[in-house]
């Protein structure tokens, strides 16, 4: 998986701006005028900051627990996911996540979940100037602690960037293993076996377990047909989800699926465009399309309904 794509800024603490020959009425005069920004008490750093400029922001802030934190921690569970790019079920919690030693004192400050635990040195990775979990840990740190549902997302997502797949959840097993008795290890390890790397977006991880919850037949993911498109030329294609003895497709519909596919000098409606086309083809084919968005998702219970009803239909 790629580096993380964040950067750690130069943080300012008060005893070094003091000791610099800057008083404390200087400092407030800056912090007003924006010229220096206060992260948390004692702790600032070189204005303007972007709040916009979300992995700015974040890089600001680990910064400023890493100036308290030390060598006793590293920043773990959903930080450390934060900042290797994977994605939350809504947003990235404020609260910062740190793992410390048993035998540490740490740092206690609001904002800051500190978590008790050890971690072999195959575990974290020295980046941008702090020590985070690696992505495997991270993963299982997640899972274990946020849900099923945000674990899969997370894990499906990693699968997915990673040029080894299986070794990272390998990886995520040996993590796994060594946690055995840690609260939610069950449900970490129900994510590892669960997580795929064919799911190409957040929806579509959910979607798999709402299936899974719904009782909902585990589709075919990524399912390759060639079409034959008005014209007379074939198109080679991929639908998200595919029951191929019923001839269902299933079609996940985010807002960045149409981005994603926007070809130089398209807008999002020549993708809609596109898709369409590429819709009646299918069922021009004899294949029936079932397509649903993030507010389906919302209600896992009608969307169970909705695909098990099509499943039963004769086509």
């Amino acid at each position: 998986m790629e580096r993380p794509d964040f950067t750690v800024p130069l943080i300012r603490t008060r005893q070094g701006i003091l000791a610099s020959g800057i008083g404390d009425n200087e400092i407030q005069r800056a912090v007003r005028t924006g010229t220096l920004v206060r992260l948390r008490a004692g702790c600032y750093v070189d204005g303007p900051l972007d709040d916009k400029d979300l992995r700015a922001s974040l890089g600001a802030r680990v910064g400023a627990v890493g100036v308290r934190l030390g060598d006793s921690g590293v920043f773990s569970h959903a930080t450390a996911a934060d900042l290797w790019g994977l994605p939350f079920l809504g947003e990235p919690p404020d609260t910062t996540h740190v793992t410390v030693p048993r035998t540490a004192h740490g740092v206690r400050r609001a904002k800051v979940h500190q978590h008790t635990g050890s971690l072999v040195p195959e575990e974290i990775v020295a980046l941008g100037g702090i020590r985070l979990t690696t992505v495997p840990r991270t993963l299982v740190d997640v899972a274990r602690t946020e849900g099923f549902r945000a674990g899969v997302v997370m894990a499906d997502c990693a699968l997915r960037r990673c040029p080894d797949p299986e070794g990272l959840r390998r990886a995520m097993e040996a993590s796994i293993r060594r946690l055995t008795g840690a609260v939610g290890i069950g449900q970490a390890r129900r994510v590892a076996g669960f997580a795929v790397a064919e799911a190409e977006s957040p929806g579509e991880s959910l979607s798999r377990v709402i299936f899974n919850e719904q009782g909902v037949p585990a589709p075919q993911l990524q399912f390759p047909l060639v079409l034959r498109m008005p014209g007379g030329w074939t198109q080679h294609c991929r639908t998200d989800f595919a029951w191929e003895r019923q001839r269902l497709v299933g079609e996940f519909d985010g807002k960045a699926k149409y981005e994603r596919y926007v070809r130089r000098g398209e807008s999002p409606g020549d993708v809609v465009f596109r898709e369409k086309r590429r819709e009646d083809a299918l069922r021009a084919a004899g294949w029936r399309v079932l397509r649903w968005t993030w507010e389906e998702l919302g209600d896992p219970a009608a969307l169970g309904r909705r695909v098990r009803d099509a499943l039963a239909e004769d086509g």
